[in-house]
């Protein structure tokens, strides 16, 4: 795929920061390869990303650093 399903523009591989959830706890994930659309700023992962993703929150990686995150509610 290289083009965006939502604008139609075009996809440029990139790195990026994804945060992602599991079993009620939160998980800041650097580095992700992806796909990002140039012009809307659409996010694509590839099966291998995704796959990624579930290795590291499931599995016996050690956090780099662990964050303190500012919590805020809208209500």
């Amino acid at each position: 795929m290289n083009v965006c399903r939502i604008c139609k523009g075009q996809l440029e591989e990139r790195r990026v920061t994804r945060l992602q959830e599991y079993n009620g706890k939160w998980y800041i994930i650097e580095n992700l390869p992806a796909l990002v659309c140039r012009q809307c700023g659409e996010t694509y992962y590839t099966p291998q990303a995704h796959d990624r993703v579930i290795d590291l929150i499931t599995g016996d990686a050690e956090p780099v650093r662990v964050e303190q995150v500012a919590v805020l509610d809208a209500g």
